[in-house]
Protein backbone atom coordinates (compact mmCIF):
# COMPACT_ATOMS: atom_id res chain seq x y z
CA UNK A 1 0.00 0.00 0.00
CA UNK A 2 1.34 3.35 -0.76
CA UNK A 3 0.12 6.57 0.50
CA UNK A 4 1.50 9.95 -0.83
CA UNK A 5 1.73 12.55 2.30
CA UNK A 6 2.01 16.41 0.90
CA UNK A 7 3.73 18.45 3.14
CA UNK A 8 3.11 21.92 2.67
CA UNK A 9 5.24 24.62 3.40
CA UNK A 10 5.03 28.64 3.77
CA UNK A 11 6.98 29.87 0.79
CA UNK A 12 10.19 31.16 1.64
CA UNK A 13 9.27 34.45 -0.48
CA UNK A 14 5.91 35.48 1.59
CA UNK A 15 5.50 35.73 5.39
CA UNK A 16 2.09 35.74 5.98
CA UNK A 17 0.75 37.42 9.82
CA UNK A 18 -2.86 37.52 11.14
CA UNK A 19 -3.51 39.71 14.24
CA UNK A 20 -6.82 39.28 15.85
CA UNK A 21 -7.14 41.75 18.76
CA UNK A 22 -10.37 41.10 20.98
CA UNK A 23 -11.97 43.37 24.21
CA UNK A 24 -15.48 43.10 25.17
CA UNK A 25 -17.59 44.70 22.45
CA UNK A 26 -14.69 44.66 20.07
CA UNK A 27 -12.59 42.42 17.39
CA UNK A 28 -10.24 43.12 14.94
CA UNK A 29 -8.77 41.31 12.10
CA UNK A 30 -5.60 42.29 10.65
CA UNK A 31 -3.70 40.28 7.95
CA UNK A 32 0.04 41.25 7.16
CA UNK A 33 1.65 39.86 4.06
CA UNK A 34 5.10 40.47 3.46
CA UNK A 35 6.83 39.61 0.03
CA UNK A 36 10.42 39.49 1.06
CA UNK A 37 11.27 38.85 -2.69
CA UNK A 38 9.59 42.26 -4.20
CA UNK A 39 11.21 43.69 -0.84
CA UNK A 40 14.48 42.21 -2.45
CA UNK A 41 13.75 43.42 -5.86
CA UNK A 42 12.95 47.02 -4.63
CA UNK A 43 16.41 47.00 -3.01
CA UNK A 44 17.87 45.67 -5.57
CA UNK A 45 16.09 48.19 -8.46
CA UNK A 46 17.47 50.94 -6.11
CA UNK A 47 21.34 49.69 -6.16
CA UNK A 48 21.30 49.62 -9.69
CA UNK A 49 19.66 52.97 -10.05
CA UNK A 50 22.49 54.55 -7.70
CA UNK A 51 24.89 52.67 -10.37
CA UNK A 52 23.10 54.33 -13.74
CA UNK A 53 23.05 57.44 -11.93
CA UNK A 54 26.76 57.61 -11.70
CA UNK A 55 27.26 56.50 -15.31
CA UNK A 56 24.81 59.39 -15.94
CA UNK A 57 26.69 61.88 -14.07
CA UNK A 58 30.00 60.53 -15.95
CA UNK A 59 28.94 60.91 -19.36
CA UNK A 60 27.36 64.26 -18.32
CA UNK A 61 30.99 65.17 -17.58
CA UNK A 62 32.86 64.07 -20.14
CA UNK A 63 29.98 64.88 -22.88
CA UNK A 64 30.72 68.76 -20.98
CA UNK A 65 34.44 67.97 -21.78
CA UNK A 66 34.36 67.41 -25.35
CA UNK A 67 32.08 70.14 -26.15
CA UNK A 68 34.27 72.35 -24.84
CA UNK A 69 37.48 71.34 -26.34
CA UNK A 70 35.28 71.26 -29.86
CA UNK A 71 34.54 74.74 -29.70
CA UNK A 72 37.49 75.30 -28.14
CA UNK A 73 36.88 76.89 -24.96
CA UNK A 74 39.36 78.43 -22.85
CA UNK A 75 40.97 75.91 -20.85
CA UNK A 76 42.44 78.68 -18.56
CA UNK A 77 38.59 80.34 -17.81
CA UNK A 78 37.33 78.36 -14.18
CA UNK A 79 34.57 76.49 -15.41
CA UNK A 80 36.51 74.55 -18.42
CA UNK A 81 39.72 74.28 -16.44
CA UNK A 82 37.38 72.60 -13.09
CA UNK A 83 35.78 70.49 -16.16
CA UNK A 84 39.35 69.37 -17.44
CA UNK A 85 40.11 68.52 -13.83
CA UNK A 86 37.41 66.17 -12.89
CA UNK A 87 37.24 64.66 -16.65
CA UNK A 88 41.03 64.39 -16.62
CA UNK A 89 40.99 61.53 -14.21
CA UNK A 90 38.70 59.35 -16.32
CA UNK A 91 40.44 60.11 -19.36
CA UNK A 92 43.76 59.00 -18.03
CA UNK A 93 43.52 55.27 -19.55
CA UNK A 94 42.65 56.36 -22.94
CA UNK A 95 45.36 59.16 -23.12
CA UNK A 96 47.20 58.31 -26.27
CA UNK A 97 44.97 55.75 -27.77
CA UNK A 98 44.92 57.21 -31.01
CA UNK A 99 45.49 60.55 -32.46
CA UNK A 100 43.50 63.78 -31.46
CA UNK A 101 42.45 65.92 -34.94
CA UNK A 102 42.33 69.55 -34.34
CA UNK A 103 41.73 72.56 -36.30
CA UNK A 104 42.46 76.02 -35.55
CA UNK A 105 41.85 76.33 -31.77
CA UNK A 106 38.86 73.03 -32.01
CA UNK A 107 40.17 70.10 -30.75
CA UNK A 108 37.85 66.76 -31.64
CA UNK A 109 38.82 64.38 -28.06
CA UNK A 110 37.93 60.86 -30.12
CA UNK A 111 39.43 59.48 -26.41
CA UNK A 112 36.88 60.71 -24.88
CA UNK A 113 33.48 59.36 -26.98
CA UNK A 114 35.82 56.37 -26.62
CA UNK A 115 35.53 56.57 -23.13
CA UNK A 116 31.75 57.45 -22.62
CA UNK A 117 32.07 54.22 -24.44
CA UNK A 118 33.63 51.60 -22.59
CA UNK A 119 32.92 53.61 -19.30
CA UNK A 120 28.79 52.98 -20.52
CA UNK A 121 29.77 48.93 -20.93
CA UNK A 122 31.70 48.85 -17.96
CA UNK A 123 28.74 50.02 -16.29
CA UNK A 124 26.49 47.63 -17.96
CA UNK A 125 28.27 44.83 -17.06
CA UNK A 126 27.94 45.72 -13.18
CA UNK A 127 24.46 46.18 -13.45
CA UNK A 128 23.88 42.67 -15.26
CA UNK A 129 26.39 41.00 -12.55
CA UNK A 130 24.54 42.42 -9.28
CA UNK A 131 21.34 41.41 -11.21
CA UNK A 132 22.86 37.84 -11.59
CA UNK A 133 23.89 37.65 -8.22
CA UNK A 134 21.01 39.24 -5.96
CA UNK A 135 17.93 37.97 -7.92
CA UNK A 136 16.40 34.87 -7.22
CA UNK A 137 12.94 34.77 -9.36
CA UNK A 138 12.32 31.56 -8.00
CA UNK A 139 12.67 30.74 -4.25
CA UNK A 140 10.52 27.53 -3.84
CA UNK A 141 11.01 24.64 -2.25
CA UNK A 142 8.98 21.43 -2.73
CA UNK A 143 9.31 18.10 0.26
CA UNK A 144 7.14 15.03 -0.51
CA UNK A 145 7.54 12.28 1.35
CA UNK A 146 6.44 9.17 0.67
CA UNK A 147 5.70 5.99 2.75
CA UNK A 148 5.22 2.41 1.56
CA UNK A 149 4.12 -0.64 3.54
CA UNK A 150 6.07 -3.37 2.18
CA UNK A 151 3.62 -6.60 1.60
CA UNK A 152 4.44 -9.94 3.36
CA UNK A 153 6.83 -7.90 6.02
CA UNK A 154 4.68 -5.68 7.57
CA UNK A 155 7.60 -3.18 7.66
CA UNK A 156 7.36 0.43 6.35
CA UNK A 157 9.73 2.57 4.53
CA UNK A 158 9.62 6.39 4.11
CA UNK A 159 10.97 8.23 1.34
CA UNK A 160 11.39 12.03 1.39
CA UNK A 161 12.21 13.86 -1.39
CA UNK A 162 13.02 17.59 -1.37
CA UNK A 163 13.66 19.79 -4.44
CA UNK A 164 14.47 23.72 -4.76
CA UNK A 165 13.62 25.62 -7.66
Amino acid sequence: MSMNQPTHQVAVDRREETVVTQQPGYAATEQVTRDVAAERRQALFQVTRIVWSFLVLLEVLLGLRFVLKLIAANPDSGFAAFMYGITGLFIAPFAGLIGTPTSGGTILEVTTLIAMAIYALIFWGIVSVIRIVADRPIARTVTRSVREQLSGTGAERTTRTTRSG
